[in-house]
């Protein structure tokens, strides 16, 4: 599972680049034939986020962020695909602006959410009976 996260984490952090880049560029009114590019790179970042969030289910650690991270990851495609059609005049640009804060919360919720996946686990209290009895009589102290 551990390489399956890591290569997840560099599918987000590679393809949520070349989204940032992609959409400034669109932002300033250049590339726009690239556009289907962008939606396929957009639809394989929430492949890569549902796969983080799945192993997250699996391993039953941060369940409900990673429930966040499974529905921000559709409803931001969702968004973006429809992000045309919404207020359009002078104001678009606060449509443009909550799709890009929703892409870099959707970047930044699944890249920690898989690195705490990938963190080691913590040390747990010794085992033995020596070490018992070290840490018993340090605490009666």
């Amino acid at each position: 599972m551990r390489t399956t996260l890591n290569i997840c984490l560099l599918i987000v952090r590679i393809a949520g680049l070349l989204q940032l880049v992609g959409g400034i560029l669109f932002w300033a009114g250049y590339a726009l034939t690239y556009v289907p590019l962008h939606m396929a790179v957009g639809s394989i970042l929430v492949l890569a986020l549902w796969t983080i969030a799945a192993a997250a289910f699996m391993k039953q650690t941060r369940r409900p962020f990673a429930l966040f991270v499974f529905v921000w990851g559709p409803a931001l495609a969702v968004f973006g695909a429809m992000q045309s059609r919404v207020l359009i005049g002078p104001n678009h640009w606060i449509i443009r602006l909550v799709h890009l804060l929703m892409g870099a919360i959707a970047l930044g919720a699944g890249t920690a959410l898989a690195k705490s996946l990938l963190a080691p686990a913590p040390t747990t209290a010794p085992t033995s009976t020596l070490g018992r009895a070290a840490a018993t009589a340090s605490q009666s102290r």
